[in-house]
């Protein structure tokens, strides 16, 4: 099982960031899973699918791009993820060369982590349709892949349109691509790519959702998801017989782990990392 520290709602300290990659490594932990956002507006009509809240625009949310690289330079094996990048809310040729710089600069330790998003008032302020973000999303992920592995590619589908197009330098190996959301058109979408990114679900829930990935995808997907509850042998195993590749655990607060001083983040971290470090 792979162990993976949450990295979500915190500031941009940079002192703070590296540190907490350094240790992070130090401890064991697989990889960083790094949270997406924008900007919120206060007035919100949109609800957190699992949490049913609107987000407060005053709660802060890292920018997982810069984060990761800034991360990554500090560090040498521990791998990053976005979980998830709101692809709803963006253009696939930025994405692909974002993610692909990012992949060559961190000697392919990033993985892209992507979903339509849930935020539509998000959504609808960074100037993009919700309305089409499904179809947005899966033509997205053809024109990320597209440019990554040709010199010129050229596509035509319903919401992108265009000939010879090329992004150079093209990332020496192409970043996985997960994808997450819990329908039956999300799980078919992970089934076509690296894998899933699942949220808190109980393992009751789990079940069904990772039965009919692992049909679709003919068990080639991995699958991360966000612990649902404490470590212990009788929940990792549970997690590693429904072929659960790595479980996201966050060791201090969600509501306000911005606040929380970085000696205790730290301290946190060594708390749960004895777990696997005993």
């Amino acid at each position: 099982m792979e162990y993976w520290l949450a990295w979500f709602h915190e500031t941009n300290n940079g002192v703070e960031v590296k540190e907490i990659a350094r240790a992070a490594e130090q401890l064991g932990y697989a990889g960083i899973a790094l949270s997406d956002h924008v900007a919120l507006p206060r007035e919100q009509q949109s609800r957190h699918p699992l949490r049913g809240i609107p987000y407060d625009p005053a709660i802060p949310n890292i920018e997982p791009i810069t984060t990761a690289a800034t991360m990554a330079a500090v560090t040498e094996s521990l791998r990053f993820m976005t979980y998830a990048y709101v692809m709803g809310m963006r253009d696939p040729f930025t994405v692909a060369k974002q993610v692909g710089a990012l992949a060559d600069l961190s000697g392919n330790r990033f993985a892209l982590g992507m979903t339509p998003g849930w935020n539509r008032d998000e959504i609808a302020l960074l100037g993009h349709d919700p309305a089409t973000r499904g179809k947005r999303f899966v033509e997205s992920i053809d024109v990320i892949k597209g440019l990554w592995s040709h010199d010129l590619f050229t596509y035509h589908g319903e919401q992108y349109h265009f000939d010879e197009v090329g992004l150079s330098p093209r990332p020496a190996q192409a970043p996985p691509i997960f994808v997450g959301g819990n329908s039956p058109a999300a799980i078919r979408r992970a089934a076509d790519n690296a894998g899933w990114i699942g949220m808190n679900h109980p393992v009751e829930e789990l079940r069904p959702l990772l039965a009919q990935l692992d049909e679709l995808s003919e068990g080639r997907a991995q699958t991360y998801v966000i612990a649902s509850q404490a470590l212990s042998d009788a929940y990792v195993g549970q997690l590693t017989e429904m072929g659960v590749r790595g479980v996201v655990l966050m060791p201090w607060p969600l509501d306000v782990p911005a606040a929380v001083p970085l000696a205790d983040k730290i301290s946190a971290m060594e708390a749960v990392a004895t777990y696997w470090r005993n």
